[in-house]
């Protein structure tokens, strides 16, 4: 199935050529994934929190406990998940930096020895 481009969303691509970039880029799905697991962790958390204080009078309350329980544990765990991703890839970036810098440093080195001509 073949998507059409829209005269509309031509011209908004014309305003925002540099938003064309980030159609498709890795670093823009990743934050957008994040950003919804974050979300849904807080939402659950909220309804945990509304489900307890709205229902929390009812006769099962062992049921409505667990139930509550675990629908925030599950909000709290999508945080701690996007929380270690976010300092995962950011731990990565700054390695991936380094070792590039190190290798460029290598590569000069190499390329200003005497005899380099000779290979």
């Amino acid at each position: 199935m073949e998507r059409k481009i829209t005269e509309q969303e031509l011209a908004f691509y014309r305003k925002h050529p540099e938003l064309v970039h980030a159609i498709g880029s890795k670093s823009t799905i990743y934050r957008t994934v994040l950003l919804v697991v974050f979300v849904t962790g807080f939402v659950l958390v909220a309804v945990s929190k509304a489900v307890k204080f709205g229902f929390g009078d009812g006769s099962d309350s062992f049921l409505m406990e667990l139930v509550v329980d675990l629908i925030f544990e599950m909000g709290v765990a999508l945080w701690g998940g996007v929380a270690t991703a976010v300092l995962l890839q950011n731990f990565v970036q700054r390695q991936y930096k380094e070792g590039r810098r190190y290798q460029q440093e290598i590569m000069k080195e190499l390329a200003n020895e005497p005899g380099k001509a000779e290979k």
